[in-house]
């Protein structure tokens, strides 16, 4: 089962930074029950290997690498669990504060974390309309619009190019992405076009939020200088005898971010790892 759960991460069949660290934590806990702590330990480092930018699952996972005793791995999988559902539910309790009846929000990528956001806001009967882009070349940008029609959400769909002719055009009110790192100088990583998605909403006078667990704080990178951007492979957007380069994040500078919505609150991006490190003592 563990193999096969970095297997779904590698390939992006499990999508969102929150979604591969609640489906590692899964599998260790699974995994605990039947082998040992050199075995757990070696499955561990497995996981990590899968996705070097979710620092969520990071996180978690080196810490569970510091205990000795299989069973005390899976009881503290699970307590990493329930802190994932707590969290998550004071952080959309809080961004959906942040969205007004009437709003249009514009979106980019697929993040659990946004669109329960949204959802939060429709269930206080706020009328509100999404804007999404593709989000090539992996198109999680479809997942987002196709889980939103679900939800009865209204949804319009644009390609990542016309990101600035959507804001403009639909009259875009605020901007939410989730988080898969957040650093010390309040700048984050994510999906690539999240940084142009930025630029364009800066340009607009249109306020972004990023929305994710303080847990997702890479204090290891400090200031996001040595951040490794992981390129995948070229193939998955052109087979063509041209060098093709494929990056799959990009950096966010805390200049072009509002505010980060966390569990602990919403946080100035320049200062959020201060109260991130306090509360967590990392």
């Amino acid at each position: 089962m563990l193999k096969d759960v970095a297997e779904r991460i590698k390939s992006l069949e499990v999508q969102g930074a929150t979604n591969v660290a609640m489906e590692s934590l899964k599998a260790v806990k699974e995994y605990s029950k039947k082998n040992n702590i050199k075995k757990i330990r070696s499955g561990i480092d497995l996981l990590i290997s899968t996705r070097p930018t979710e620092p969520l699952m990071i996180n978690m996972l080196n810490l569970l690498k510091e205990i000795e005793d299989p069973t005390e791995v899976g009881i503290k999988a699970q307590d990493f669990i329930d802190t994932i559902h707590n969290g998550m539910e004071k952080i959309v309790e809080i961004g959906s504060r942040l969205i007004k009846d009437g709003m249009v929000v514009q979106t980019i990528c697929h993040s659990m974390t946004v669109i329960r956001i949204l959802e939060r806001a429709k269930k206080e009967g706020k009328n509100i309309t999404v804007v999404a882009t593709e989000t090539r070349p992996r198109y999680q940008g479809q997942k987002t619009a196709k889980e939103l029609k679900k939800l009865k959400i209204p949804v319009k769909f644009y390609v990542d190019s016309g990101m600035y002719v959507a804001m403009k055009k639909e009259n875009v009110d605020l901007c939410l992405v989730g988080i898969d790192a957040l650093f010390a100088n309040g700048s984050i990583a994510n999906k690539i076009g999240t940084g142009l998605l930025a630029l364009v909403a800066e340009s607009l006078e249109v306020p972004l939020y990023a929305c994710g667990l303080g847990l997702k704080f890479d204090k290891g990178s400090l200031m996001a200088q040595s951040v490794e951007i992981e390129k995948r492979d070229p193939k998955e957007i052109w087979n063509y005898s041209v060098e093709v380069i494929n990056p799959a994040f990009e950096i966010v500078p805390n200049s072009r971010i509002q505010g980060i919505v966390t569990e602990i609150g919403l946080l100035p991006p320049a200062t959020a790892y201060l109260e991130i490190e306090r509360v967590y003592n990392l």
